[in-house]
């Protein structure tokens, strides 16, 4: 079987690109991305590859490695910027902006720097939204009632819970006697 990469026009027997450690890698690599960023990984790999050359495996190894470390953490952040919240759906809508815009951008790619300020951007404009929608939330009563309600809990300790199971080192029956008095 032949395999044509639609980035680069690189051709070779699946068996080839098989026996080559740094494709195994590589295809690795793309696996643990989550699915949202690896939908758009091969096009953003295209803007690493140089004018008149194939990208190599051992690059776009490299490549998909420092995008895997800047997603992994949940946020991004930019020099002189406050950090974001920044899930991968996320950096998934900043690389097809990149994509998008690749007739303008100075390729091929030396880093993900640009990219960091695409999804900075996006995460900011996302988190400024959130910031609108609690302010309206709180000056209209709606957080109020539904705190009365008790549907109401608080974004970091939901977020916290989601994320790690229960809060660090304080017993189950503590933690809700906790927010039984915060309400």
């Amino acid at each position: 079987m032949i395999l044509v990469c639609p980035s680069c026009g690189a051709t070779h027997s699946a068996e080839a690109w098989e026996n080559d450690m740094n494709a195994r890698k590589a295809f690795a690599a793309r696996a643990t991305l989550p699915i949202e960023v690896s939908a758009h990984l091969l096009p953003y790999l295209a803007l690493f590859r140089p004018d008149k050359r194939a990208l190599s495996w051992s690059r776009s190894l490299k490549v998909m490695q420092e995008l895997a470390a800047l997603i992994a953490p949940g946020w991004v952040q930019v020099q002189g910027k406050p950090a974001r919240e920044c899930p991968p759906r996320v950096w998934a809508a900043g690389m097809a902006q990149m994509v998008e815009r690749s007739a303008t951008l100075q390729r091929p790619l030396k880093n993900h720097n640009y990219l960091r300020q695409v999804v900075w951007q996006l995460a900011d404009q996302a988190d400024a939204g959130r910031e609108r929608t609690q302010h309206h939330e709180v000056v209209s009563g709606e957080q109020r009632a539904r705190r009365q309600r008790g549907d109401d809990e608080d974004p970091f300790l939901k977020a916290y819970k989601e994320k790690h199971g229960a809060l660090p080192g304080v017993p189950a029956e503590v933690a809700e006697s906790l927010a039984a008095l915060k309400r």
